[in-house]
């Protein structure tokens, strides 16, 4: 952290932050957190809808992988969480390689589309920052042409294509291969329902920010919340830190300047909303691992009776 950095967090008003954060009203506090832990069934059905359907997994299955990613994605920083999904989404869900890497694409196709729809929301209902406004067309380029990219592959997946050079051909038997699994793309049905889903996703993101300004008594226009949910989707598109930790807060607290909150305010709302976000994001994942440990030694009773007469 440079010397600056220290000296900003020095000046910040944190004796009025803790002052306002131990004043909270617990129950709206606990109803940010549910709505934060409500958005784990809406991505295990839509990555179990978007799994391919020879390969699609029991939806308990479905959940525990998300659990699993979400954890780890807010645990190590620079992407391991996407890698560790697809480890998940084969190793536990059953999925092949090419179907793994399919659900994955699939899903930040359609984060991407859930964030330029909340963007677009917040456009119409107040004017970005500035500093925002550049990342909005670099996100919708890199949607478009993903988008446009994924739909044409998804459509030639019937289409013979030519081998080419020998070194060449087990790349393209995988890229048909992957391309022949992004069903829902082919299906309009299939592929309103996982819209709806990941747009679910982020209504129920802006609830739990509605929550945490009503547990702080902090009284803003109902929109507030779709602008800092727009902020965060820009300014948290790269991991940089475990759990976004920073960027996250830094990125809110600018939003909440730009309505006009107080900086005391603003930095409390930010950290308050990261909290209720990253206690089930990351604790729903590691219950369900300790909850499991705790099932291996419950099946081992024979080897527990075993080691008893021994000794």
């Amino acid at each position: 952290m440079s010397l600056a950095a220290c000296w900003v967090l020095r000046e910040l008003p944190w004796a009025r932050v803790i002052g306002l954060l131990g004043g909270q009203r617990p129950w709206w506090t606990s109803l940010a957190v549910l709505a934060n832990a409500l958005v784990l069934p809406l991505w295990a059905l839509e990555w179990w809808r978007l799994a391919p359907s020879r390969e699609r997994p029991p939806i308990g299955r479905s959940f525990e992988v998300v659990a699993l990613t979400s954890a780890t994605m807010n645990t190590i920083p620079f992407f391991a969480g996407e890698a560790s999904a697809v480890v998940l989404l084969v190793a536990r869900a059953g999925l092949s390689r090419a179907g793994a890497l399919s659900v994955l694409a699939l899903d930040q196709l359609l984060v991407g589309v859930a964030k330029l729809a909340v963007i677009g929301t917040a456009m119409l209902l107040a004017p970005l920052p500035v500093a925002l406004r550049a990342g909005v067309g670099t996100l919708a380029a890199t949607v478009a042409l993903g988008g446009i990219a994924m739909l044409l592959l998804s459509r030639s997946a019937g289409v013979s294509w030519t081998p080419g050079p020998r070194h060449a051909a087990r790349a393209i038997a995988f890229v048909r291969a992957w391309a022949a699994r992004l069903e829902v793309l082919r299906e309009p049905r299939g592929l309103a329902f996982v819209l709806a889903l990941a747009l679910g996703k982020k209504a129920l993101e802006i609830a739990a920010i509605l929550a945490v300004q009503q547990s702080l008594g902090v009284v803003l226009p109902w929109w507030s919340s779709v602008l800092v949910v727009a902020a965060l989707g820009i300014g948290t598109l790269v991991p940089l830190a475990p759990a976004n930790l920073g960027t996250y807060e830094a990125t809110a607290f600018l939003a909440y300047r730009y309505l006009g909150v107080p900086a005391d305010t603003a930095l409390g709302l930010a950290m308050l909303h990261h909290l209720a976000f990253l206690l089930p994001a990351i604790g729903t994942g590691w219950s369900l691992l300790l909850l499991r440990q705790f099932g291996a030694i419950r099946t081992r009773p024979g080897e527990v009776a075993a080691s008893t007469v021994r000794s």
